[in-house]
Parts: C-alpha cells; structure tokens; sequence
C-alpha cells in the first residue's frame, strides 16, 4: 500500500446564526450549495437556508430558505442537500421536529421530509413526507443519497421510546422517483442490546452502497465502536453488520473509489476534534492507513461520573456532523458545524487526499 496523506488547503465559516447540519453539493456549473439549519444550533428551532459559493467555497453567499419554520404546528425543520444521479435535481432531506426544546433528544416529535429544486438551487418544491414503517419519532442525521438505476434511498432511525432510542435504521427505497416507497433495514440487533446514531450512507462502485452508524448501548447510551454495514446489490440487502474499531460518534464516510474512503468522525471525549482518516475496507473488515485533525476544537473532556445516560450529553456537544463531497477538481469539501466565539455556526474546510 503507497504512503498515504490528507493536506488542510483551507478554511473558513459561511453562516453565525446560530446554525447547524450542514451539507453541501457541486453544481454542473461548478458552484456549490450548502444548506444548513438556522435558528437553535444543533437543538434546532428554526428553518433551513442555502448559500452558494462560485470560487471553490472561499466565499459564500446566503441565498434564501428552503424551507420556512411552520409556526402554525411549532415545527422546525433541517434538510440536508445532495444531488441526483445527473446532477440535474438538487435534492434536501432531512426532518421537520417539534420546536419545544424542554424535551431531551428523542422526545420530540420528528418526521422525514424532502424538498427538490430543477432549477440549481435557485427555487425549491414544497416538502413532501417519505414514509417509513414505524409510527415514531425519526432521526435523519444524512442527505437523500442516489443510487444505480435512478433508486433513491432515504435513511432514518427510529426513536420509539426512551429506552430504545435508535433501536432500528430503515432506508426507504425508491424507484419512481418518489413516488412510492419500500424499506429496508439495514441496523438492528435483533437481541436488543445496541442501538445506533448518525446513520450515513455512501455509494460505491459497481451497485454497493456502505452505511455506518454511531452504535451505543440501548438505555444508558454508552459509546460503543462506530459499525457499518454493506449492500453489493444497489440497496435491496444487507449483509452482516461489523465494527469499524473507532470509538467516532458522529462518522461519515466518502467513497474513493474501489476500496477506499475517506471517513470524518467526531471524538468528542478525550482532546476533542473531528478527524479525518483514509480507510480501506472489506465486507467485513475496516483499515485505517492515515488519520489526522481536520478541526481542533481546543477542548477536553471526560464523561464526569454524575452522567447516567450518554442522553444527558448531548446538549452540550459543540462541534459535530462533517460531511465531505469529491469536487470536479479532485479535492475534497467538508463542512460541519462549530461553536466558535461563542455562535454555533458552519464551518467548511478544503482537503486534498494523495493515496
């Protein structure tokens, strides 16, 4: 295996409004969109927006909402953007939830939703709901992602109660376009000890798709190593579930083609930061070649001995959800958000990978 490195290119902060979740894509044009929810942070309270970068994401401009906040019903909502297969259809998923933020993560009511624009972000479609097979609150923690023949898949994990938070991750798969959908499930342990978090998916090549997940123990919510999980047949199953070794929360993972990737994951005990590491993987097995500091959070923490569920720490949490694109030049565009200078807000850094 040739030496391996991740370079840091550049970084910068493209919203301070107390924002979070934000994902972004590239254009045909070669711009790029990002969407990120505002209002709240990472408790979400308000709607979502989009800017818009014509310079590689050196600078951005705030463009307008997505999607508004229905004060009617007290919902906010945070949709995340990718791109169809062609790249013509823009694409943001994510959730409408209950705007009361007195409950803890998992009490409030969540759905999935999605919105389009055919029009490279310049006008959004009204949101639609993806359905899913349990009548509970969900948590979408990534973008709609587009699959070989046109399939769409959208992931969501159920949070049916406050013991078994994350206890299922559905993907709902479409082949019309939306128009209806079936599902699949892709994290369950069937004897009821782990649940899991963050769900991500990435597409592969030749029809695989991976998901990985934040896996933790069901009821006290302890940390476990993060696992992933493989379909070699463009989503309609999934083999066994298997652990990538890292202890990373929050991961994602992004697709170097044949069998490598680039993977961001958040380590929040210990010197705090998210990562950045290059993996080769297996169906079930998971190498990490290189791993550096994408985003130094200057903070260390250790879980005091007063805290009884990993619940109970989430509101505290200060950086979290990077995500990256492969851009037409070759590097690499993560985003993610950080609280900084006391705003919670977006934060994009550019990478290169020499491997």
């Amino acid at each position: 295996m040739p030496m391996a490195a991740i370079e840091i290119l550049g970084s910068g902060r493209i919203d301070e409004r107390e924002s979070a979740f934000p994902m972004a894509v590239q254009l045909p044009t070669g711009d790029l969109l990002c969407s990120f929810g505002v209002g709240g942070g990472a408790m979400v309270t308000g709607h979502t927006e989009w800017a818009r970068s014509a310079d590689q994401g050196a600078n951005w401009s705030i463009e307008g909402t997505i999607l508004p906040r229905d004060d009617q019903q007290g919902r906010a909502n945070f949709l995340k953007l990718t791109l169809s297969d062609d790249r013509q259809t823009v694409f943001a998923y994510g959730a409408w939830i209950d705007a009361n933020t007195d409950e803890q993560f998992g009490q409030r009511d969540s759905r999935a939703l999605l919105c389009r624009s055919l029009d490279g972000g310049l006008s959004w479609t009204g949101a639609e709901e993806v359905p899913f097979p349990e009548d509970c609150p969900l948590e979408v923690s990534h973008g709609l992602l587009a699959l070989d023949q046109g399939r769409l898949l959208a992931p969501a994990a159920t949070l049916p109660a406050a013991g078994r938070l994350g206890e299922k991750v559905f993907v709902a798969l479409s082949d019309d376009e939306g128009a209806s959908w079936d599902h699949q499930l892709p994290f369950h342990d069937p004897v009821g000890r782990l649940g899991y978090f963050e769900q991500k998916f990435a597409r592969l090549p030749a029809g695989g798709v991976m998901g990985v997940a934040w896996t933790v123990t069901l009821g006290d919510y302890v940390d476990q190593e993060n696992s992933f999980v493989i379909s070699r047949d463009n989503g309609s199953s999934w083999g066994p579930i298997q652990a990538t070794g890292i202890r990373g929360q929050t991961m994602t993972p992004l697709s170097l083609g044949e069998d490598r990737l680039l993977v961001f994951y958040n380590r929040r005990h210990g010197d705090q930061a998210i990562m950045a590491c290059l993996v080769t993987f297996t169906d079930d097995a998971w190498t990490v070649h290189e791993e550096q500091v994408m985003y130094d959070a200057k903070t260390h923490y250790v879980r005091p001995e007063s805290v009884q569920s990993g619940v109970d720490e989430l509101d505290d949490f200060a950086f979290g959800f990077p995500t990256g694109i492969v851009l037409d030049d070759g590097s690499i565009l993560a985003t993610h958000w950080s609280v900084e200078g006391g705003a919670c807000g977006i934060r994009w850094t550019r990478l290169s990978v020499d491997w």
